[in-house]
């Protein structure tokens, strides 16, 4: 089985409540930096710190910076499925195209065998799009070679 494309731009979980956890305590530790010296040093009023304010805007960072973290997680996963999808599309068109190469070049009287090609590169574009666009899962696409196209090539 391939590798998946590039699973180092994907953070881990872990990674992900690291650095919230990093954004929240840095912000606790600016805002309670910001109170002291405002208070105490500029305002020269000594008493102890109202930290809860400060405990407040931390946490609401950590939320905040989780969700976004995890929410660039999720389209960086849907991302990369959507390229190894079109990888594996890829190779089997590749596949069914070298085959309708290599038959119309050893016999130009093999046109069951280039019919059975073009239908599977046919089926492989009506899979790629039901995956990729659910809403339209329930209807079927029209085929990309159908019978009416074959007849007129078949008389030309």
């Amino acid at each position: 089985m391939k590798q998946p494309l590039d699973s180092r731009s994907i953070g881990s979980l872990l990674a992900i409540v690291l650095i919230a956890l990093a954004s929240g305590l840095w912000v606790l530790a600016i805002a309670t930096l910001m109170q002291w010296l405002i208070y105490d040093d500029w305002l020269h009023q000594t008493g102890p710190l109202q930290i809860f304010g400060s405990l407040c805007a931390a946490a609401l960072t950590f939320v905040v910076v989780l969700r976004w973290q995890i929410a660039v997680r999720r389209r960086r996963e849907e991302m990369l499925r959507r390229f190894e999808s079109i990888a594996r599309m890829n190779d089997r068109i590749r596949n069914s195209l070298q085959t309708i190469d290599l038959l119309a070049f050893a016999n130009a009287h093999a046109t069951e065998q280039v019919h059975a090609a073009a239908d599977s590169i046919s089926a492989v574009l009506g899979e790629v799009l039901q995956e990729h666009e659910p809403a339209r899962a329930g209807r079927r696409g029209k085929p990309v070679f159908d019978s009416e196209q074959r007849a007129a090539e078949a008389r030309q």
